[in-house]
């Protein structure tokens, strides 16, 4: 366990120098790749989702009641 927090600072100490490091241009390209890509993941879900309903595995509401329990339970 103290490894694993001795591990998790070091991670986020040499992502703030890399993020420093970077030019206005980078970061903004950064953060147009990472809105594409979140962008697509959640077109992903929403498809998924479509035909999970569709083909009467689970309704929406299960659904947005699994969504609200996982977004309750993560420790972002």
């Amino acid at each position: 366990m103290v490894l694993t927090t001795i591990v998790k600072k070091e991670v986020q100490k040499n992502f703030e120098r890399q993020i420093t490091d970077m030019s206005k241009q980078e970061l903004k390209e950064l953060l147009l790749i990472n809105t594409y890509k979140l962008a697509l993941a959640r077109s992903q879900v929403e498809a998924v989702v479509e035909i999970l309903i569709n083909k009467k595995l689970t309704t929406y509401e299960e659904v947005w009641k699994r969504t609200n329990q996982n977004f309750k339970e993560s420790t972002i």
